[in-house]
């Protein structure tokens, strides 16, 4: 079997779960036409268009607001963000309500939220955080 890198994977993932899934939408900075940062998500906007690919403002806090509206009106959003180190502009989001929404009204917010960390690009103090940390008491959304 050939090697996947780990961009290839998640690209594969994200072709097959559109492919399976008409609800399962992709939002975020230049997810579309550019092919994502790291050109994970290349191809999409050709093969699902404009509806279910969709470029975003450069907000992290819109995204995940739009992501979070998504999944209460049944889609299964994927939020992609260029860099995770911008997720500290939502964390209230994502703690206080996407968290606990299910528990509070009963009405869960199934999401994914990814964004790259790391990565070897040398991107300084803004590009290049692992702030996963700072979520591992959050409740799980679903």
């Amino acid at each position: 079997m050939a090697a996947v890198t780990f961009l290839e994977a998640i690209r594969q993932a994200l072709f097959e779960e559109m492919e399976r899934d008409p609800t399962v939408v992709l939002l975020g900075e230049d997810v579309g036409v550019y092919g994502g940062a790291f050109k994970v998500s290349e191809g999409l906007l050709e093969r699902f268009g404009w509806e279910r690919v969709i470029d975003t403002p450069i907000s992290e806090t819109a995204i995940v607001g739009a992501a979070v509206g998504m999944g209460y009106l049944g889609l299964r959003p994927v939020a992609e963000m260029q860099f995770i180190d911008f997720i500290a502009c939502c964390f209230n989001q994502l703690t206080n309500f996407a968290a606990k929404s299910h528990y509070r009204w009963g009405a869960p917010v199934p999401l994914v939220l990814r964004g790259p960390s790391g990565g070897g690009v040398h991107g300084g103090p803004f590009h290049s955080a692992n702030p996963e940390m700072y979520f591992v008491h959050t409740r799980d959304p679903h």
